[in-house]
């Protein structure tokens, strides 16, 4: 339509320049001979031919902004997905904006019985638990930019668990706000991705949750570091925050026979800014689901911690294995007086995993980390969606003199992946905890059913 306009306009400019040159050129010629009606002023035609020229690229080009703002349709330059949850985007890819979230249930089995095998009946627990509830918004602007937040509601509380900017140059990405802190693949994995409801006992113990800092990290295909100082998180109100450097590194190559290696190390410092803490490492065996927590450290007065551990996961096909081990020292203040040595604690894990279904998890190099499980033929579209079978031995030793109790968990796992927002997910679990003395204190025997919404 504003191309036919644009015509008609030059139309009328043409008209208009010769009825009103017309009364001119016919006055002029009655008074001119016939040899000068035969030389025209050349030079006036051709300025008025540039003048009609220059008008005519004017007009071309404000209807070619115009057809580029807004497409053949007449629509806006936005474009709506849903993968799985809404995405609203900008067709040059500079401008993001998409809602995700998360609910999972789960409910508990769990019994309990002392060293001699009698069981305890207080403590068992049978029942259900709103593990997740989180929603949150995620985006990316300027094309170099991008940023989320998530809030998590559960147990009655809201905790602000992610809230970041995020600025990515080449291959270099800076980011500040509440965010994860860089250590172990397992804690680095989503709910979404791991085959157990929970991590392992260790990372699960020392509490090495999100904060509020800087953070840079730089990547190439099949490697990463990372690294970046963190305060307390966002939602605590503790007047000394903590002080966390941490850093990680990874190896991950992928073959062209499907083997895919991953190799990975990750460690931190965290004190309270110079001042000295009570602490104890504490937590339930598998499920979050009761009161006990018969793994546990002695409590001591220390000036900071010192964690490292080391990763290694292989893939290959429908096929999976996976490692970690850890130790963590803490550096105890002066005025402790329960023992002089400071005390170091250690724990990790061996996992094994299949899908018989032919699905598989691969690890994404260039951050370190797991990716998600591919649904091929998903439920709602005609297909079964994807199960895996996997099994887990975990080992958490925190014991230190005459203190404290070491734990070894035989856990396994069924997980159903009904389609990329669907997941349901069965683990049993065998725990035996210890004393220094290598006296059984506890044995605790959890069944833990999970249904994973997740956006």
């Amino acid at each position: 339509m504003r191309t036919k306009k644009s015509i008609l306009g030059i139309g009328a400019v043409l008209c208009f320049s010769v009825f009103c040159s017309f009364p001119a050129v016919s006055q002029e010629t009655t008074e001119q001979t016939v040899e000068q009606f035969e030389k025209p002023d050349v030079d006036a035609l051709q300025k008025q031919i540039d003048e009609l020229k220059t008008r005519v690229d004017e007009l071309t080009n404000a209807n070619t902004i115009n057809q580029n703002s807004i497409d053949d349709e007449g629509e806006l330059d936005l474009q709506l997905e849903w993968d799985p949850g809404p995405k609203l985007s900008s067709k040059d890819g500079d401008f993001a904006f998409e809602l995700n979230g998360r609910i999972t249930y789960d409910y508990a089995n769990i019994s309990y019985k002392d060293g001699a095998g009698n069981p305890r009946p207080e403590d068992k627990v049978n029942g259900t638990h709103l593990r997740h509830m989180e929603v949150g918004f995620r985006g990316k602007m300027f094309g170099d930019f991008s940023y989320r937040a998530v809030v998590k509601f559960t147990g009655g509380e809201t905790e602000l668990k992610m809230a970041y900017i995020d600025y990515e140059t080449g291959n270099t990405k800076f980011t500040v706000g509440q965010t994860r802190t860089f250590t172990t693949l397992d804690k680095m994995t989503p709910p979404t991705m791991m085959a157990f409801a929970e991590r392992f006992a260790f990372v699960n113990a020392f509490r090495a949750d999100r904060r509020v800092g800087v953070a840079a990290a730089q990547h190439g295909e099949d490697w990463s570091i990372s690294g970046g100082y963190f305060f307390e998180n966002a939602s605590n109100d503790k007047v000394n925050d903590d002080n966390m450097f941490s850093g990680r590194v990874n190896y991950s190559p992928r073959f062209e026979n499907g083997l895919g290696l991953h190799f990975g190390a990750s460690a931190f410092y965290r004190n309270q800014s110079g001042t000295p803490y009570d602490l104890v490492y504490k937590t339930r065996p598998l499920s979050k689901q009761g009161d006990p927590k018969p793994l546990f450290s002695g409590e001591f007065l220390v000036d900071s911690e010192q964690f490292v551990g080391g990763e290694f996961a292989a893939t290959y096909k429908s096929f999976g294995f996976q490692a970690e081990y850890a130790t963590i020292k803490t550096n105890l203040n002066a005025a402790e007086t329960q023992t002089m040595v400071d005390p170091s604690y250690e724990g990790g894990y061996v996992e094994v995993g299949f899908f018989p279904t032919g699905g598989e998890q691969v690890i994404d190099g260039s951050d370190g980390r797991l990716n998600s499980v591919k649904v091929n033929d998903p439920v709602g579209r005609g297909g079964m969606g994807e199960v895996r079978l996997a099994a887990r031995v975990d080992i958490a030793d925190l014991t230190h003199e005459t203190f404290g109790r070491k734990q070894t968990s035989y856990i396994g796992a069924v997980d159903w992946y009904l389609n990329e927002a669907l997941k349901i997910q069965v683990n049993y679990a065998h725990s035996i905890v210890r004393d220094y003395l290598n006296i059984k204190t506890d044995t605790v025997n959890t069944f833990n059913t999970r249904l994973l919404f997740n956006f």
